[in-house]
């Protein structure tokens, strides 16, 4: 009869501790006031900047896997992408070719074209990275391989050349 006692006390003990959490457990109810001078921050309502209307939109599905959306703000950004359904795989595959523009914060004008299909999402932008130059050294050795492989078949169906066979002009050397 005693154990009873304890277990009903300490659920009830544990019921009344929880059932209260003081303010610092809980967000606050609207603005932060800061230290009570008033300069906190908003709590959820109106935002401080104005909306920015939208100029144009456009949204098309086409039910068979075919669509394109486009839209375009008051404060200049552009998107639009169009997309099919393209055969191959068990399912075809989903292609989708689009842009969209912007001015950074900086003031720099940003443009993004992109494609995305069985190939994967391919960017293209001048504000992109690109890759280093090739040191002089390695564009030479490249160019070398390059002019040895356009030389290696005659063109009179011996194939000369790494390839070998019967293969004709380009005698089996390296494509790029």
């Amino acid at each position: 009869m005693c154990n009873n006692k304890m277990i009903t006390f300490i659920a009830l003990l544990s019921i009344c501790s929880a059932a209260r959490l003081d303010n610092l457990y809980l967000p606050s109810s609207g603005g932060n006031g800061g230290n009570g001078n008033g300069g906190g921050q908003n709590g959820g309502g109106a935002s401080e900047e104005p909306e920015i209307p939208i100029i144009s939109y456009e949204n098309v599905n086409n039910g068979d896997g075919s669509y394109k959306w486009s839209y375009e703000s008051a404060n200049g950004i552009q998107a639009q992408e169009e997309g099919e359904l393209k055969e191959g795989g068990e399912e075809g595959i989903q292609s989708a070719v689009g842009s969209f523009s912007y001015t950074a914060p900086d003031g720099t004008e940003i443009k993004l074209e992109y494609t995305a299909d069985e190939n994967g999402f391919v960017p293209t932008g001048d504000h992109l990275p690109t890759s280093p130059p090739i040191p002089p050294e390695i564009q030479k050795a490249l160019d070398e391989i390059t002019a040895a492989g356009e030389g290696n078949g005659n063109g009179n169906g011996n194939g000369g050349g790494n390839g070998g066979g019967n293969g004709g002009g380009d005698g089996g050397g390296y494509r790029y």
